[in-house]
């Protein structure tokens, strides 16, 4: 069976403020590879916002510990280019129903490997590979849309003085009640049937990661 890769891309825009990881991450607009010229709601005397930088600096696990996202599981969805016009476009075009089933997926997707003592298939067999394939084809209701933000960064040279490039990052700002997801997610992890039964040993792990399977998630 085809191996599923996950990707995991890490923009380092922000920092953590000092070194507790409860702090909440400082947001920072120079570096010596970097610097901030410009974001949404610069020009207004407004500041990044916490979802923003908590994304950059720790990941959706830092974005779902703010208390406006308690009960709720948070998705961000992501694109970066040097066209701030094409970029809007594809924030304005950001649809609930067709990306969220792609973000839920891969987080499906990264549970099983996380759980897994060997890679996913041998694990699992073949249920962890229609698992994945179900979330991703699956339309979740209760989601929203809650806000979109952008970041214009200029990068040096390893001078440190000469430019590199400049580059805007768009991020969008999906979430849902943990209670409706995982009710959706049951229904894919319970109805799912795989085309070659798994072993016993592949029965007895996939009942063990069921179990357990919104920790970590």
């Amino acid at each position: 069976m085809k191996k599923i890769l996950i990707a995991t891309f890490v923009i380092s825009v922000l920092v953590l403020a000092g070194c507790a990881s409860n702090k909440t991450p400082e947001y920072v607009e120079k570096t010596k590879t970097y610097e901030v010229l410009d974001h949404k709601t610069m020009a207004v005397g407004q500041e990044v916002p916490g979802w923003v930088t908590r994304y950059i600096a720790g990941g959706l696990t830092e974005v779902e510990k703010m208390p406006d996202f308690q009960n709720k599981y948070v998705f961000i969805g992501e694109d970066s280019g040097i066209n701030l016009n094409a970029l809007r476009q594809w924030t304005s075009g950001f649809t609930v129903a067709q990306d969220l089933s792609r973000m839920v997926s891969t987080r499906v997707q990264a549970r099983f490997a996380g759980a897994a003592a060997g890679s996913p298939d041998d694990e699992y067999g073949r249920y962890f590979e229609a698992v994945v394939k179900n979330a991703s084809d699956a339309t979740y209701s209760g989601a929203r849309k809650e806000n979109d933000f952008w970041i214009l960064k200029r990068y040096f040279k390893g001078d440190g003085k000469n430019v590199d490039r400049e580059v805007y990052d768009f991020y969008v700002l999906v979430t849902i009640d943990k209670n409706s997801l995982e009710q959706q997610i049951n229904a894919i992890l319970n109805e799912t049937e795989a085309g070659t039964p798994p072993t016993k040993e592949q029965a007895v792990a996939i009942d063990r990661v069921k179990e357990a399977f919104y920790e970590g998630f």
